[in-house]
């Protein structure tokens, strides 16, 4: 039988049926050529910073002389140097505050541009000279100066997303492109008070909250330790910067793991302190939501290549004279910073160190517990007692699900979208949006079951998280954050444990676009914003061949996490290996003593030096 409308409409219904269809295709229609207009104009945005940053750094190569003037043998020893070697090298006047800086900015331009392991978004390069300059004849006058000032001589980088006058703090957002910040923010003011001199600025995710640093404007960071793996995020171009040598010190920023998986995806040191030690306040402020989260609140710390560095980057930032110095416009109304006090930890003798090898909700490979294992050795010959910490199931599974289940609860990947304005987001967000945006009923009670009855244990467990709440069942799962939060720490105090030795994240350094499909290995890093407790993360070894690449009890498996881990573990042999240090709020001396402790043994520095 012919289907014909007037069959089934009078004239008059045709009229408004194909009236309402003209404006559906019309709202499509306009609907597309807006989000073409947004991307193009976008494109556009994007093309011109990277060749502004080209540009800037042509120019800088033909109207600077680069030559240092030093023998390679001290260039090379200048780059493998920490602060205090470098402070040394400046007062026994073997190199000019000029010439170190030369040697770093040579470096960076060798190997972190585009053309390479592409590192950076923004140069300092000339500004920092005239500093380096100034230091100089400051020195001439008076040497002591040297150590008067924490970074005194000392070239840093920072994160994108820190606010630093002249500059864009895009979070690898087009819409932040070419809205330089008017003024510097609290912790680039504070390296500034501490004489340290920032010569670059590093790269990031697309919105800063996945573990591939990757944006539409600069594009990809590649691991300096092996080019098809990731550098980690959101602070990956900091960390890269420090295995590449290409800077001294840095400072990066962390919600979830942005500090400590980058440090473990390159083979570097990096802390995240606790929120009660440190400020909001410092980095571009980001779109409504995404802003308003209180539960779980980004920290701000440095990452490098020794331990001794990041206690020197610590002391700066947490600085209260120089802090009470700065403008009341750029200080927080809420903060007061406390200074670092080692004297307290330093009146025990003997350390009770608990370990974590493994969650359960997802298993790591052999490499990672190996190294947990290494550092706990470490520890057992500076005469301490070392204790398996062992959770309550339940406890350790709502460790381990808390954080995703909190920073979805808004549902719909809304506030991404917000900051997104229009843009495209990157294809390693992709899993995530979508999983945020299926219906609870959908979640709850077709895709949890099917993926249990398909043998899908691990995303079955994370599935039912990341759905989104109503106020009501928000705070109550806000609720059991805090009990839990106190229970974990209850269990440390009543065992008398000083620090927490866990794996520094799920795996080794994944490769590119792994991010996509493994957020959960971040749960070994997200566990301690949730907690809020500092935790900071160290090389220990690298991945050799052999059971190291197995994931034990995993080898056949039809879960697919399992499978993309094992895919994830072929050639991994070289990469490093990190673990996180973790102790109670507002005890970031402890970690940074214990840090200190397992460092002067494993070493790692001088067993497995740093590539390119």
């Amino acid at each position: 039988m012919n289907f014909r409308l007037q069959n089934w409409f009078s004239k008059k219904e045709q009229k408004y049926l194909f009236g309402a269809v003209g404006i559906f295709a019309l709202y499509g229609l306009t609907n597309f050529i807006s989000k073409y207009r947004i991307q193009k104009k976008y494109g556009k945005l994007c093309e011109r910073k990277r060749n502004e940053l080209k540009r800037s750094i042509q120019e800088f190569r033909e109207s600077q002389n680069l030559s240092t003037g030093l023998t390679q043998e001290l260039e090379k020893q200048i780059l493998n140097s920490t602060i205090a070697d470098i402070k040394e090298i400046l007062f026994e006047k073997k190199a000019t505050v000029k010439q170190v800086l030369l040697v770093f900015i040579n470096r960076t331009l060798s190997v972190a541009t585009s053309d390479n392991l592409n590192l950076i978004t923004d140069i300092n390069f000339t500004e920092a000279l005239l500093e380096a300059e100034k230091q100089d004849q400051e020195i001439s006058q008076d040497p002591q100066i040297i150590y008067k000032y924490d970074l005194f001589g000392i070239p840093v980088s920072v994160k994108d997303t820190y606010i630093h006058k002249g500059f864009d703090n895009t979070y690898g957002l087009a819409s932040r492109l070419f809205k330089p910040a008017t003024y510097d923010g609290i912790q680039v003011s504070l390296i500034n008070k501490a004489r340290g001199i920032i010569f670059v600025r590093s790269n990031l995710p697309q919105l800063a909250m996945t573990f591939e640093s990757i944006n539409r404007i600069f594009g990809r960071s590649l691991n300096p330790w092996n080019k098809d793996r990731a550098v980690g995020g959101s602070s990956g171009g900091e960390a890269a910067l420090q295995a590449a040598r290409c800077s001294v010190i840095g400072i990066g920023s962390d919600i979830g793991g942005s500090i400590r998986i980058p440090a473990a995806f390159c083979g570097v040191y990096g802390i995240k302190p606790g929120i009660g030690r440190q400020t909001e306040v410092g980095e571009g402020i980001i779109e409504k939501a995404a802003s308003g989260m209180i539960n779980i609140r980004p920290s701000k710390g440095p990452l490098g290549r020794s331990v001794d560095d990041l206690t020197v980057m610590l002391r700066v930032l947490f600085n209260s004279k120089n802090y009470s110095e700065l403008p009341c416009s750029v200080q927080d109304p809420y903060w007061q910073p406390q200074d670092l006090d080692f004297t307290q930890n330093a009146k025990k003798d003997k350390l009770k160190i608990g370990y974590i090898e493994q969650f359960n909700d997802l298993l790591p490979p052999n490499c990672m517990k190996r190294a947990v294992q290494e550092a706990c050795q470490a520890l057992v010959s500076k005469g301490h007692e070392i204790v398996q910490i062992n959770l309550e199931k339940e406890l350790e599974h709502e460790l381990a699900v808390a954080f995703p289940r909190l920073v979805a609860a808004e549902g719909g990947f809304k506030s991404f979208e917000d900051n997104l304005q229009g843009e495209k987001i990157i294809e390693e967000y992709e899993l995530m949006e979508t999983g945020t945006k299926i219906p609870i009923f959908l979640q709850t009670y077709i895709l949890a079951p099917l993926l249990k009855i398909f043998g899908q244990k691990t995303l079955h467990v994370m599935s039912k998280q990341t759905h989104g709440l109503d106020v009501y069942q928000f705070l109550v799962n806000s609720g059991k954050q805090k009990r839990m939060n106190f229970q974990f720490l209850q269990y440390l105090k009543s065992n008398s444990i000083d620090a927490v030795i866990v794996p520094g994240f799920g795996c080794p350094a994944v490769k590119h676009g792994a991010s996509k499909v493994l957020p959960l290995a971040a749960l070994y890093t997200w566990i301690w914003n949730t907690v809020d407790v500092p935790a900071g993360s160290m090389p220990i070894t690298r991945v050799q061949e052999g059971d190291d690449l197995k994931i034990e009890g995993k080898e056949r498996t039809i879960d697919l996490v399992y499978i993309m881990m094992n895919q994830n573990m072929k050639n991994a042999q070289g990469l490093p290996v990190n673990v996180q240090v973790i102790s109670y709020p507002n005890q970031e001396e402890m970690v940074l003593r214990v840090m200190k402790e397992i460092e002067g043994v494993v070493k790692f520095n001088e067993n497995h030096p740093y590539p390119y």
